[in-house]
């Protein structure tokens, strides 16, 4: 039983986190390429493996700049 909550609490975590940092950083992505990139494409044949490859790219994009942002955030006012 444990191993099944973790395993779905680790789940849970995993999605959270991309779905949060995806939206950053496909945000700031729209924003340097005035809206071309990242391109939503429906998962079809052998593609899925290299879109989901993709979009976990995206969501490091968004963590790299959300500690980005918190480091200067904290040598500015720290």
């Amino acid at each position: 039983m444990d191993t099944l909550i973790g395993f779905s609490l680790g789940l849970l975590r995993y999605l959270a986190f991309n779905a949060i940092f995806y939206a950053i950083g496909a945000g700031l992505i729209k924003l340097v390429t005035l809206g071309r990139y990242p391109k939503i494409m429906p998962l079809r044949g052998g593609h899925w493996g290299r879109q989901m490859q993709d979009a976990d790219l995206v969501a490091l994009l968004g963590l790299l700049a959300t500690i980005a942002l918190l480091v200067i955030a904290v040598r500015l006012f720290g």
